[in-house]
């Protein structure tokens, strides 16, 4: 399975768990988590395609975005994505392991952004 295959996974399962209403309100906190995910195997589809290696930890995956960026593998109109990347991995352990709270409009965000960066990585790698 391809890391982009895994990403999609990853998203498909995220979207699907916010739409569950039998999992209360500790679906969404899960949700983030799994679209976290799929933003991190999605930028290793990128940083395996360009830069042969990926993240060893999830705190390497926005230096290795940024990397892509300064040697110009990403185009200029998806530099933004490294925002909402760094934003994902800078929450991750508190999604994962600490259990934070959200409510359903901002894992709905999360999961919009997870979305547009899978997007914009599907026509990276096209």
């Amino acid at each position: 399975m391809s890391d982009l295959e895994e990403a999609e996974a990853w998203l498909s399962s995220s979207e699907n768990l916010l739409e569950s209403k039998e999992l209360g309100r500790a679906r969404f906190t899960v949700a983030v988590g799994q679209a976290i995910h799929a933003m991190i195997k999605a930028n290793d589809a990128l940083t395996m395609k360009f830069l042969k290696r990926r993240s060893s930890r999830h705190e390497d995956a926005l230096k290795l975005f940024k990397e892509l960026i300064a040697q110009n593998k990403i185009p200029a109109k998806y530099a933004k994505l490294r925002e909402a990347l760094g934003d994902a991995v800078a929450d991750k352990s508190d999604f994962d392991y600490k259990g934070k709270e959200v409510g359903k409009d901002e894992a709905e965000r999360r999961i919009r952004n997870a979305r547009q960066f899978l997007s914009a990585v599907r026509e990276i790698l096209s």
